[in-house]
């Protein structure tokens, strides 16, 4: 079993991280490109999509992967049990843990992911 602990190297965070921005930016260029050059907007629409679909496809996983990890190893309960902890610290890491299985944000990144992997599908088939 690999490590449930490992964080991604810096460099492939990073690659996510500009796939994110390049396709936010190049969604929000389209309308400027569109009136240049509507062919090379098409491929920037592909780009786009496709990068959003990989982009929100990985933050789904590390959202769902952070999520796995406080719920399987109770580290809320633990948290609320540790003796000796300070309190604003207890407090700061309980919200911090609830906020992230709480949070809805698997959700939107679903979504997202499957609306760009549709939008593309839809756009080699019209």
């Amino acid at each position: 079993m690999k490590n449930e602990f490992t964080v991604l190297p810096k460099g492939l965070i990073l690659f996510f991280l500009w796939l994110g921005l390049l396709a936010g930016i190049a969604v929000r260029s389209l309308m400027i490109v569109n009136r240049i050059n509507p062919e090379a907007a098409v491929w920037i629409w592909r780009f786009a999509m496709s990068s959003y679909f990989i982009f929100f496809a990985y933050r789904y996983l590390i959202t769902k992967r952070r999520r796995g990890v406080i719920l399987r190893h109770n580290l809320i309960e633990q948290i609320q049990n540790a003796p000796g902890l300070d309190e604003t610290a207890r407090k700061g890491t309980l919200y911090i843990l609830q906020s992230v299985i709480r949070s809805k944000e698997l959700f939107n990144y679903a979504f997202i992911s499957l609306l760009s992997l549709i939008a593309l599908i839809v756009d080699f088939f019209v």
